[in-house]
């Protein structure tokens, strides 16, 4: 197997404009009067999330939206953005794009995981992530960083 890094972004929690709860930590939304939209099971920010609470001894019970989750970063978005939630875990980028306010928690990377036999026929992929081209559009995306993109790395 071969992993390929395409880019690191930036997660956290996005909130409705002006925080008007005033979410300063994961733990927050726990609080009763935070209404969260959570991610699909299995998804890496959903993973993330439940190490995060026991981390923190924080029951998914108390979570007031633990159960409702969205398949994508931009649903989560757009359900803040409709009032239909306070809170959720997810991109920056899909904060940007829909005018929230968004808490920083942490840096993760974005990685293409392959058969080392499909190496050969990915070789443009592969090339194109190493262009300026490639690197300054990633660059533009909110909360993305190029910088170790197209690295290649050796799974055994």
């Amino acid at each position: 197997m071969e992993l390929v890094t395409l880019a690191h972004r930036t997660q956290g929690l996005i909130l409705a404009t002006g925080n008007p709860k005033r979410v300063k930590q994961i733990s927050d939304v726990a609080k009763p009067d935070i209404r969260f939209v959570n991610r699909n099971p299995g998804s890496g920010t959903r993973l993330w999330l439940d190490a995060e609470l026991t981390k923190l001894k924080v029951s998914t019970d108390q979570i007031n939206g633990y159960e409702h989750g969205v398949n994508t970063h931009s649903d989560s978005a757009s359900a803040i953005q409709s009032g239909k939630a306070d809170a959720a875990l997810g991109l920056q980028a899909a904060a940007y794009q829909h005018g929230l306010d968004f808490l920083p928690l942490f840096e993760e990377r974005y990685d293409l995981v392959l058969p080392r036999e499909n190496i050969k026929t990915l070789v443009p992929l592969f090339d194109y992530l190493q262009t300026s081209n490639f690197r300054r559009e990633l660059s533009e995306l909110t909360g993305y960083s190029s910088t170790h993109s197209g690295e290649q790395i050796s799974l055994l």
